[in-house]
């Protein structure tokens, strides 16, 4: 991950468990941290970010489980800990937040705990908010309620003017750059 990552112009790379109920605890710990170790020392880039996602409340493991891992990992070499949670409130969080002292970067996804204004997390001393998947939902919602009307009206014309113009499509693919490849390496016909 760390010379693929920074060779690919990548930024950063996150590393779990993989965490499954019977996960060996122990050797979770082990092969985060040294996954994390591997990542630095293979590091082309100086900027690139190894982040460790911590488990441990997910696991149900609690609070001194989720200290003992952060600090392994940091102490490894990585960058920043994602700390999990699902519970729909941020006390876990919180709790990790007071006793984790700074210790370096922390990430939280608030998947479950939305509610949670940004500036409450940034108060308690979380580095970076990652809203991870609400792009996508809302996108799933658009493009259910897209086709909704097309089977009700068994016509596009009325969504039209409501979607982006294929242009912007290709424009997000870089469509430019995959012509001057075509162009270049494709026999003409």
């Amino acid at each position: 991950l760390g010379a693929e990552g920074t060779g690919a112009g990548a930024a950063g790379g996150a590393l779990h468990s993989s965490y499954c109920s019977h996960c060996i605890y122990l050797r979770v710990i082990l092969t985060v941290s040294v996954r994390a170790q591997a990542c630095k020392d293979h590091q082309l880039d100086p900027d690139f970010c190894v982040v460790a996602r911590v488990e441990a409340f997910i696991a149900g493991w609690g609070l001194d489980e989720a200290l003992r891992r952060a600090e392994a990992y940091v102490n490894a070499g990585a960058d920043a800990i994602l700390m999990h949670s699902k519970r729909n409130d941020p006390s876990e969080i919180e709790a990790f937040m007071k006793v984790w002292k700074n210790q370096g970067p922390v990430i939280v996804v608030p998947t479950k705990y939305f509610d949670v204004p940004t500036r409450h997390l940034q108060d308690m001393g979380v580095s970076v908010v990652i809203w991870a998947n609400h792009n996508l939902r809302a996108s799933v919602t658009a493009m259910k309620e897209v086709c909704d009307k097309i089977h009700a009206e068994q016509s596009i014309a009325s969504v039209e003017q409501k979607v982006v113009q294929v242009k912007e499509i290709f424009r997000l693919q870089n469509d430019e750059e995959l012509q001057a490849a075509e162009k270049k390496y494709l026999p003409e016909y």
